[in-house]
Protein backbone atom coordinates (compact mmCIF):
# COMPACT_ATOMS: atom_id res chain seq x y z
CA UNK A 1 0.00 0.00 0.00
CA UNK A 2 1.24 3.61 -0.57
CA UNK A 3 2.07 5.74 1.78
CA UNK A 4 -0.26 7.94 0.47
CA UNK A 5 -3.17 5.75 0.51
CA UNK A 6 -2.38 4.78 4.09
CA UNK A 7 -2.28 7.99 5.31
CA UNK A 8 -5.35 8.81 4.12
CA UNK A 9 -6.96 5.72 5.58
CA UNK A 10 -5.49 6.84 8.81
CA UNK A 11 -6.71 9.66 8.88
CA UNK A 12 -10.10 8.69 7.24
CA UNK A 13 -10.23 6.00 10.92
CA UNK A 14 -9.02 8.70 13.05
CA UNK A 15 -11.60 11.22 11.91
CA UNK A 16 -13.91 8.76 12.15
CA UNK A 17 -12.96 7.84 15.54
CA UNK A 18 -13.38 11.57 16.37
CA UNK A 19 -16.59 11.83 15.01
CA UNK A 20 -17.94 8.53 16.31
CA UNK A 21 -16.68 9.48 20.02
CA UNK A 22 -18.52 13.20 19.78
CA UNK A 23 -21.66 11.47 18.11
CA UNK A 24 -21.68 9.06 20.87
CA UNK A 25 -21.45 11.95 23.92
CA UNK A 26 -24.44 14.09 22.21
CA UNK A 27 -26.52 10.79 22.22
CA UNK A 28 -26.05 9.41 25.70
CA UNK A 29 -24.98 13.55 27.01
CA UNK A 30 -23.96 12.67 30.48
CA UNK A 31 -24.74 15.85 31.85
CA UNK A 32 -27.67 16.50 30.25
CA UNK A 33 -26.81 19.46 28.37
CA UNK A 34 -28.92 18.69 25.38
CA UNK A 35 -32.16 16.75 27.05
CA UNK A 36 -33.09 15.26 30.43
CA UNK A 37 -31.38 11.83 31.26
CA UNK A 38 -34.88 9.20 30.34
CA UNK A 39 -32.73 5.86 30.02
CA UNK A 40 -30.04 6.19 32.67
CA UNK A 41 -29.12 7.76 36.16
CA UNK A 42 -27.19 11.46 35.61
CA UNK A 43 -23.82 11.26 37.57
CA UNK A 44 -25.01 14.13 39.78
CA UNK A 45 -22.69 14.15 43.06
CA UNK A 46 -20.63 16.77 44.33
CA UNK A 47 -17.59 16.15 42.81
CA UNK A 48 -19.33 16.94 39.26
CA UNK A 49 -21.13 20.03 40.47
CA UNK A 50 -19.89 22.72 38.05
CA UNK A 51 -20.93 19.95 35.05
CA UNK A 52 -24.50 18.87 35.98
CA UNK A 53 -25.38 21.94 36.90
CA UNK A 54 -25.49 22.81 33.61
CA UNK A 55 -28.37 20.49 32.68
CA UNK A 56 -30.09 20.90 35.65
CA UNK A 57 -30.46 24.80 34.80
CA UNK A 58 -31.44 24.26 31.99
CA UNK A 59 -34.07 20.94 31.74
CA UNK A 60 -35.13 20.32 35.00
CA UNK A 61 -38.79 21.41 35.53
CA UNK A 62 -39.16 23.93 37.74
CA UNK A 63 -40.76 27.46 38.78
CA UNK A 64 -38.34 28.42 41.76
CA UNK A 65 -34.61 28.19 43.02
CA UNK A 66 -32.35 27.62 46.24
CA UNK A 67 -29.27 29.31 45.23
CA UNK A 68 -26.43 29.63 47.34
CA UNK A 69 -22.96 27.70 48.85
CA UNK A 70 -22.46 24.03 50.83
CA UNK A 71 -24.46 25.67 53.80
CA UNK A 72 -27.50 25.22 51.18
CA UNK A 73 -27.36 22.13 49.34
CA UNK A 74 -28.93 20.02 52.18
CA UNK A 75 -32.59 21.80 51.69
CA UNK A 76 -35.67 20.12 50.40
CA UNK A 77 -37.16 21.33 47.69
CA UNK A 78 -40.03 19.34 47.91
CA UNK A 79 -40.51 20.37 51.31
CA UNK A 80 -39.93 24.42 49.75
CA UNK A 81 -42.69 23.67 47.57
CA UNK A 82 -44.86 22.94 50.11
CA UNK A 83 -44.12 25.83 52.30
CA UNK A 84 -43.18 27.99 49.77
CA UNK A 85 -45.10 27.56 46.72
CA UNK A 86 -43.79 26.57 42.99
CA UNK A 87 -41.53 23.92 42.01
CA UNK A 88 -38.25 24.11 43.41
CA UNK A 89 -34.67 22.82 42.41
CA UNK A 90 -31.10 23.42 43.60
CA UNK A 91 -28.60 25.74 41.72
CA UNK A 92 -26.03 25.24 44.56
CA UNK A 93 -22.18 25.58 44.32
CA UNK A 94 -19.71 24.33 47.15
CA UNK A 95 -18.00 27.09 47.88
CA UNK A 96 -19.08 29.21 45.48
CA UNK A 97 -19.02 32.49 44.62
CA UNK A 98 -21.22 35.48 44.02
CA UNK A 99 -20.48 35.39 40.50
CA UNK A 100 -20.79 31.07 40.44
CA UNK A 101 -24.80 31.93 41.88
CA UNK A 102 -24.83 34.47 38.82
CA UNK A 103 -23.91 32.37 35.91
CA UNK A 104 -26.64 29.80 37.33
CA UNK A 105 -29.30 32.41 37.69
CA UNK A 106 -28.41 34.06 34.06
CA UNK A 107 -29.49 31.00 32.74
CA UNK A 108 -32.17 30.41 35.26
CA UNK A 109 -33.81 33.16 33.85
CA UNK A 110 -32.86 33.04 30.34
CA UNK A 111 -34.64 29.29 30.28
CA UNK A 112 -37.34 29.32 33.04
CA UNK A 113 -40.15 31.80 34.08
CA UNK A 114 -38.60 32.20 37.55
CA UNK A 115 -41.18 32.73 40.99
CA UNK A 116 -38.80 32.99 43.47
CA UNK A 117 -35.19 32.72 44.58
CA UNK A 118 -34.54 31.58 48.11
CA UNK A 119 -30.60 33.06 48.20
CA UNK A 120 -28.01 31.99 50.98
CA UNK A 121 -26.36 35.61 51.76
CA UNK A 122 -22.61 33.72 52.52
CA UNK A 123 -20.55 36.75 53.70
CA UNK A 124 -17.63 34.51 52.25
CA UNK A 125 -18.92 34.78 48.54
CA UNK A 126 -19.19 38.04 48.58
CA UNK A 127 -15.62 39.00 49.30
CA UNK A 128 -13.66 37.70 45.86
CA UNK A 129 -12.74 39.32 42.30
CA UNK A 130 -15.94 40.05 40.09
CA UNK A 131 -14.72 37.48 38.10
CA UNK A 132 -13.43 34.48 40.75
CA UNK A 133 -15.27 31.37 40.55
CA UNK A 134 -15.13 28.45 43.78
CA UNK A 135 -14.65 26.43 41.24
CA UNK A 136 -13.15 25.81 37.30
CA UNK A 137 -16.76 26.38 35.54
CA UNK A 138 -17.11 24.85 32.16
CA UNK A 139 -18.40 28.15 30.61
CA UNK A 140 -19.41 26.40 27.19
CA UNK A 141 -21.71 24.47 28.89
CA UNK A 142 -23.51 27.30 30.08
CA UNK A 143 -23.56 29.37 26.50
CA UNK A 144 -25.03 29.44 23.45
CA UNK A 145 -22.60 28.53 21.47
CA UNK A 146 -22.91 24.73 20.28
CA UNK A 147 -19.88 24.66 18.58
CA UNK A 148 -17.66 25.40 21.70
CA UNK A 149 -19.08 21.91 23.17
CA UNK A 150 -16.39 20.39 21.32
CA UNK A 151 -14.93 20.57 25.16
CA UNK A 152 -17.35 18.21 26.03
CA UNK A 153 -17.85 15.88 23.74
CA UNK A 154 -14.10 15.33 23.59
CA UNK A 155 -13.25 15.64 27.23
CA UNK A 156 -10.89 12.58 29.13
CA UNK A 157 -13.02 12.68 31.84
CA UNK A 158 -16.32 11.81 30.29
CA UNK A 159 -15.33 9.69 27.80
CA UNK A 160 -13.40 7.56 30.14
CA UNK A 161 -15.54 7.82 33.59
CA UNK A 162 -19.19 9.79 32.85
CA UNK A 163 -19.95 8.01 30.06
CA UNK A 164 -19.34 3.99 31.42
CA UNK A 165 -21.34 5.56 34.54
CA UNK A 166 -24.17 6.43 32.67
CA UNK A 167 -24.09 2.67 30.62
CA UNK A 168 -23.80 1.06 33.75
CA UNK A 169 -27.17 2.53 34.86
CA UNK A 170 -28.86 2.02 31.50
CA UNK A 171 -32.23 1.20 32.05
CA UNK A 172 -32.74 2.88 35.30
CA UNK A 173 -34.94 6.20 35.35
CA UNK A 174 -34.40 9.35 37.68
CA UNK A 175 -37.66 10.31 39.66
CA UNK A 176 -38.55 13.04 42.08
CA UNK A 177 -36.45 12.26 44.64
CA UNK A 178 -33.66 13.26 42.85
CA UNK A 179 -34.99 17.13 43.68
CA UNK A 180 -33.82 16.42 47.77
CA UNK A 181 -31.14 14.28 47.15
CA UNK A 182 -28.65 15.67 44.70
CA UNK A 183 -25.98 17.42 46.44
CA UNK A 184 -26.91 16.80 49.91
CA UNK A 185 -24.08 15.33 52.10
CA UNK A 186 -26.55 14.66 55.45
CA UNK A 187 -25.70 11.76 57.25
CA UNK A 188 -21.94 11.62 56.07
CA UNK A 189 -20.33 13.55 59.34
CA UNK A 190 -20.62 13.63 63.16
CA UNK A 191 -22.14 16.43 64.75
CA UNK A 192 -21.51 18.01 68.12
CA UNK A 193 -18.85 18.62 69.83
CA UNK A 194 -16.08 17.50 67.13
CA UNK A 195 -17.39 20.43 64.80
CA UNK A 196 -15.14 22.62 67.01
CA UNK A 197 -12.05 21.20 65.32
CA UNK A 198 -12.25 24.41 62.66
CA UNK A 199 -12.75 26.95 65.67
CA UNK A 200 -10.11 29.09 66.89
CA UNK A 201 -10.31 31.06 69.99
CA UNK A 202 -7.14 32.57 70.96
CA UNK A 203 -6.85 36.54 70.63
CA UNK A 204 -5.95 38.22 67.30
CA UNK A 205 -2.54 40.04 66.34
CA UNK A 206 -4.04 41.90 64.62
CA UNK A 207 -7.27 43.12 62.75
CA UNK A 208 -8.24 44.32 60.02
CA UNK A 209 -10.46 47.65 58.77
CA UNK A 210 -14.37 47.22 59.16
CA UNK A 211 -14.16 47.91 55.70
CA UNK A 212 -11.86 45.49 54.31
CA UNK A 213 -14.17 43.81 51.91
CA UNK A 214 -16.43 46.95 51.49
CA UNK A 215 -15.33 47.94 47.99
CA UNK A 216 -15.41 43.85 46.75
CA UNK A 217 -18.41 42.98 48.18
CA UNK A 218 -20.20 46.03 47.07
CA UNK A 219 -19.06 45.78 43.31
CA UNK A 220 -20.51 41.69 43.99
CA UNK A 221 -24.07 43.11 44.94
CA UNK A 222 -24.29 45.58 42.04
CA UNK A 223 -22.75 43.00 39.13
CA UNK A 224 -24.20 39.81 40.23
CA UNK A 225 -27.21 40.15 42.46
CA UNK A 226 -29.19 43.30 42.11
CA UNK A 227 -29.71 42.97 38.11
CA UNK A 228 -31.55 40.38 38.89
CA UNK A 229 -33.69 41.93 41.19
CA UNK A 230 -34.35 45.01 38.81
CA UNK A 231 -34.80 42.81 35.67
CA UNK A 232 -37.41 40.50 37.69
CA UNK A 233 -39.57 42.35 39.57
CA UNK A 234 -42.39 39.91 39.05
CA UNK A 235 -39.79 37.21 41.15
CA UNK A 236 -39.53 37.30 44.84
CA UNK A 237 -35.97 37.24 45.99
CA UNK A 238 -35.58 36.11 49.81
CA UNK A 239 -32.06 36.36 51.08
CA UNK A 240 -30.83 35.04 54.17
CA UNK A 241 -27.84 35.06 56.12
CA UNK A 242 -26.62 31.54 57.27
CA UNK A 243 -26.76 30.67 61.09
CA UNK A 244 -23.00 29.89 61.34
CA UNK A 245 -22.36 28.59 64.93
CA UNK A 246 -21.25 31.28 67.26
CA UNK A 247 -18.00 29.53 67.45
CA UNK A 248 -17.68 30.71 63.69
CA UNK A 249 -17.98 34.63 64.68
CA UNK A 250 -15.39 33.80 67.17
CA UNK A 251 -12.97 32.07 64.52
CA UNK A 252 -13.41 35.23 62.58
CA UNK A 253 -12.61 37.75 65.79
CA UNK A 254 -9.51 35.11 65.89
CA UNK A 255 -8.71 35.86 62.22
CA UNK A 256 -8.71 39.38 62.71
CA UNK A 257 -11.41 39.70 60.21
CA UNK A 258 -14.90 39.77 62.31
CA UNK A 259 -15.11 44.09 62.19
CA UNK A 260 -14.72 43.25 58.23
CA UNK A 261 -17.57 40.54 57.87
CA UNK A 262 -20.01 42.13 60.35
CA UNK A 263 -19.73 45.34 58.23
CA UNK A 264 -20.55 43.16 55.03
CA UNK A 265 -24.56 42.43 56.91
CA UNK A 266 -24.84 46.12 57.28
CA UNK A 267 -23.82 46.93 53.38
CA UNK A 268 -26.22 43.92 52.37
CA UNK A 269 -29.12 45.18 54.46
CA UNK A 270 -28.57 48.93 52.61
CA UNK A 271 -28.12 47.05 48.86
CA UNK A 272 -31.07 44.91 49.09
CA UNK A 273 -33.78 46.01 51.41
CA UNK A 274 -35.32 48.55 49.31
CA UNK A 275 -36.53 46.52 46.42
CA UNK A 276 -40.16 45.36 47.02
CA UNK A 277 -39.65 41.79 45.68
CA UNK A 278 -36.96 41.29 48.13
CA UNK A 279 -37.09 40.40 51.78
CA UNK A 280 -34.43 39.69 53.89
CA UNK A 281 -33.93 36.98 56.82
CA UNK A 282 -31.34 36.81 59.46
CA UNK A 283 -30.92 33.29 61.53
CA UNK A 284 -27.56 34.28 62.50
CA UNK A 285 -28.62 34.61 66.30
CA UNK A 286 -31.24 32.01 66.53
CA UNK A 287 -29.56 31.38 69.74
CA UNK A 288 -31.06 27.47 70.21
CA UNK A 289 -29.33 26.88 66.77
CA UNK A 290 -25.73 28.68 66.87
CA UNK A 291 -25.50 27.72 70.46
CA UNK A 292 -25.64 24.15 70.50
CA UNK A 293 -22.98 22.13 68.59
CA UNK A 294 -25.20 18.79 68.03
CA UNK A 295 -26.76 21.33 65.38
CA UNK A 296 -23.19 21.42 63.52
CA UNK A 297 -20.16 19.67 61.62
CA UNK A 298 -17.48 22.45 61.85
CA UNK A 299 -18.31 25.88 62.88
CA UNK A 300 -19.62 27.08 59.66
CA UNK A 301 -22.25 23.78 58.47
CA UNK A 302 -25.65 22.89 60.01
CA UNK A 303 -27.72 19.96 60.11
CA UNK A 304 -30.03 19.18 57.11
CA UNK A 305 -33.02 19.84 60.04
CA UNK A 306 -32.06 23.37 60.41
CA UNK A 307 -32.27 24.09 56.14
CA UNK A 308 -36.19 22.43 57.13
CA UNK A 309 -36.48 25.11 59.58
CA UNK A 310 -35.24 28.06 57.33
CA UNK A 311 -38.26 26.85 54.86
CA UNK A 312 -40.56 27.23 57.70
CA UNK A 313 -39.54 30.33 59.05
CA UNK A 314 -38.95 32.08 55.66
CA UNK A 315 -42.99 30.96 54.62
CA UNK A 316 -43.70 32.71 57.77
CA UNK A 317 -41.27 35.63 58.07
CA UNK A 318 -40.13 34.77 61.27
CA UNK A 319 -37.22 36.17 60.91
CA UNK A 320 -37.67 38.73 58.49
CA UNK A 321 -35.28 42.19 58.86
CA UNK A 322 -37.58 45.19 58.82
CA UNK A 323 -34.68 47.95 59.34
CA UNK A 324 -31.10 48.22 59.68
CA UNK A 325 -31.33 48.48 63.44
CA UNK A 326 -32.56 44.74 63.80
CA UNK A 327 -29.00 43.88 61.46
CA UNK A 328 -26.98 46.18 63.98
CA UNK A 329 -28.31 44.76 66.99
CA UNK A 330 -27.55 41.18 65.65
CA UNK A 331 -23.77 41.59 64.70
CA UNK A 332 -23.40 43.68 68.55
CA UNK A 333 -24.48 40.39 69.66
CA UNK A 334 -22.70 38.64 67.37
CA UNK A 335 -19.71 40.82 68.62
CA UNK A 336 -20.45 40.11 72.21
CA UNK A 337 -20.75 35.92 71.62
CA UNK A 338 -16.89 35.85 69.95
CA UNK A 339 -15.43 38.61 72.07
CA UNK A 340 -16.52 36.19 74.84
CA UNK A 341 -15.44 32.98 73.55
CA UNK A 342 -12.03 35.05 72.70
CA UNK A 343 -11.92 35.75 76.48
CA UNK A 344 -12.84 32.34 77.76
CA UNK A 345 -10.20 31.08 75.63
CA UNK A 346 -12.66 28.36 74.23
CA UNK A 347 -16.41 27.11 73.59
CA UNK A 348 -18.72 28.49 76.52
CA UNK A 349 -22.32 27.60 75.69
Amino acid sequence: MKRKTWSILCLLGLGGAIVFLCALVIFIDPFQIYRLATRYMPPIDNTTQVYANAGIVRHYDYDSAIVGTSVTENFHPTLMDEELGGRFIKLCTSAGTAYNHAILLNLAFRTHDMARVVYGLDVYSLIGPLTKTGSDVPMYLYDDNPFNDVSYWLNRSVLGSFLPRCLRTWGEQQDDTLRDTMYNWAGRDEYGPIALYTASFTAPQSEMPADRYTEAARANIETHILPFIEEHPQTQFDFFFPPYSAAEWATMKSKGTLEAMLTLRGLCYDLLSGYDNVTLHDFTVRDDWVLDLSNYKDTLHYGEWINDEITRCIATGAYAVSSREQIDAASQTLRAWAEAQIEAGGWIF
